[in-house]
C-alpha cells in the first residue's frame, strides 16, 4: 500500500514505559504501538501474521516483539522476522504531534465499509424477529461478535455477555419462555465438548 493511500490518524501517545508495547486504536483500526528503549515510538498492525494474535499484548525481548500466542518474533519498527522466516507484521509510519506532546499519529489505511457474511447472518436473523442475544466472546467467535456488537449500536437487538455457555442457553430459553421472542446462546468452542 503507497503512502498516498493512507490516512493520519491520532491517537493518545499510550503512557508506557521504554521497552513496553500496548494495543491502540487509529482510525478503525488495532495497532500495537512499540515505545523502543531509545524513547522512539514504532507501530505495527496488531494482528500477528503467524495465527492473528494480538501484537499489542506481547513483549520486547532482546530487541524482538514476541507475539503472545505462539511466541513469534518481529522486529518492532519494520515487523520483519528472523533470518529463515517469511511471515512479516504490517508496519505504520508513526509521527509526533507538534502542538501535541500527548499524541502521536500514525499512518493507517482508510476506512473501508464492509459487509461481511456475519453482518449478513445478524441481518437476517433481526429480520426473522431476534432482539437478545446471550453469550461469550472469545478469539474463535469475534466476527460473529463483532456483527453482533454492530447490530446493538443501532438498536436492533440486546447481547447479554454470560461466562458460561450453560448458562447463555438457559437465559436465552428463559428469556424466550417469558417474552414469547425468540432469543439466541451465542457460544465459542472448547478442547472439550460440552452440553448446553
Amino acid at each position: 500500500m503507497t503512502s498516498e493511500q493512507l490516512v493520519w490518524a491520532r491517537v493518545a501517545r499510550p503512557a508506557i514505559p521504554a521497552g513496553r508495547v500496548a494495543t491502540v486504536v487509529a482510525g478503525d483500526r488495532a495497532v500495537c504501538v512499540v515505545h523502543g528503549e531509545d524513547g522512539s515510538w514504532s507501530a505495527l498492525d496488531n494482528r500477528c501474521p503467524h495465527q492473528g494474535g494480538p501484537l499489542g499484548d506481547g513483549q520486547l525481548d532482546d530487541g524482538w516483539l514476541i507475539c503472545p500466542w505462539h511466541a513469534y518474533q518481529y522486529e518492532p519498527t519494520s515487523g520483519e522476522p528472523p533470518p529463515g522466516f517469511r511471515d512479516s507484521a504490517t508496519p505504520y509510519a508513526v509521527r509526533p504531534v507538534e502542538d501535541d506532546d500527548a499524541s502521536i499519529e500514525i499512518a493507517v489505511p482508510p476506512h473501508e465499509v464492509r459487509t461481511s457474511l456475519m453482518d449478513q447472518v445478524v441481518d437476517v436473523l433481526c429480520e426473522w424477529g431476534l432482539e437478545a442475544v446471550f453469550g461469550m466472546v472469545g478469539h474463535s467467535n469475534l466476527g460473529m461478535a463483532d456483527a453482533l456488537r454492530k447490530a446493538e449500536a443501532d438498536g436492533r437487538l440486546t447481547y447479554v455477555g454470560i461466562r458460561h455457555e450453560g448458562a447463555a442457553a438457559f437465559a436465552a430459553s428463559g428469556y424466550a419462555k417469558l417474552t414469547g421472542r425468540p432469543a439466541a446462546c451465542f457460544s465459542m468452542p472448547a478442547p472439550a465438548p460440552r452440553t448446553c
